[in-house]
């Protein structure tokens, strides 16, 4: 990355570090903005912006308009947002047309919403990547400047998915400034292949061993681990999450409703009946007592035949 042509930068997460140091270490990271209650990323860019004079512009949604404004001023040619919260105003896009894009961390038009990563676990997709696309008044709907796809592995966890992500997003600069620099405008999106997909919500988290088989509870648990601690289920009132599961074949014992214990000691684990006479071991837990293997929640009164609740 050769000349002058500068870049802001409006994140509010994690994966957008290695993007923020390869710009920063090819001298072409001219602000930071953050959102002013995000304390792992104010942590962060106050470090960078500390080791390289970079301002760092900590901004709330009703200010989120006159920071912006104030990061231009810096020498900004170009601002992209990385998992920012807030719409870019009407205003702002009018004073600075053809100036914003955002780096969705998921492919479009397919993966629209606030939490692709998620989605594309939780379905099993085999592909997830990064889409920029120039932002305009729509959500995830602006022309794409450039799509980046990775394949996605059966044991990848929410975690996981966004640190590999991260590393894409570092990796496509050179190939995106490029674009940008030769006023490459896009490629506008087929709205007959667009989903939008919520933010995930409590219904969303929570397993139901009648209506799902073994595998789909096992890929939900991958989509909570470790944001949400994992997927919730219920015993007597106790609520426990699964972060780490295993999908078994050749149970012997395969008698009782989905959700019903089969088997809960040291040698074969926790294993739990679910839909379409599906097995699921669950090898790693979370609740308020701590971590743990699947097993050791005999201490706490689970016992073989009781049921999990479908929730």
């Amino acid at each position: 990355m050769t000349g002058a042509f500068k870049i802001a930068v409006l994140c509010n997460n994690r994966m957008a570090f290695p993007a923020l140091q390869a710009l920063q270490a090819a001298g072409r990271l001219c602000a930071l903005g953050v959102p002013d209650n995000n304390m792992e990323v104010i942590d962060f860019c106050t470090l960078l912006s500390r080791q390289s004079g970079i301002p760092l512009f900590l901004m709330t949604k009703e200010s989120c308009t006159d920071r912006i404004k104030e990061i231009m001023n810096t020498g900004a040619h170009t601002v992209f947002t990385m998992t920012f919260p807030w719409k870019i105003s009407s205003e702002i896009l009018t004073l600075y047309p053809g100036t914003f894009y955002n780096f969705h961390y998921g492919l479009l038009p397919e993966m629209r919403g606030a939490d692709p990563v998620f989605e594309t676990i939780r379905s099993r997709s085999g592909q997830s990547g990064i889409t920029v696309h120039a932002i305009d008044r729509f959500i995830d709907k602006g022309a794409i400047i450039l799509k980046k796809n990775i394949a996605v592995t059966q044991d990848m966890t929410h975690g996981a998915l966004c640190t590999h992500l991260s590393w894409l997003g570092a990796n496509l600069l050179n190939e995106l400034l490029n674009l940008l620099q030769n006023k490459f405008q896009g490629t506008e999106q087929h709205e007959g292949e667009a989903r939008y997909y919520h933010k995930p919500g409590i219904s969303d988290v929570c397993i139901s061993w009648e209506k799902n088989d073994a595998e789909t509870i096992e890929a939900l648990a991958r989509a909570c681990n470790p944001w949400n601690k994992g997927a919730y289920t219920q015993w007597n009132g106790w609520n426990i999450r699964v972060l780490e599961a295993t999908p078994i074949q050749n149970i012997e014992h395969t008698a009782g409703l989905p959700g019903t214990i089969l088997y809960l000691n040291k040698e074969n684990g926790l294993i739990v009946k679910c839909n379409q006479n599906s097995h699921l071991r669950l090898d790693i837990v979370y609740t308020e007592e701590g971590f743990m293997s699947g097993h050791r929640l005999s201490a706490f009164g689970l016992r073989e035949g009781e049921k999990f609740l479908n929730l």
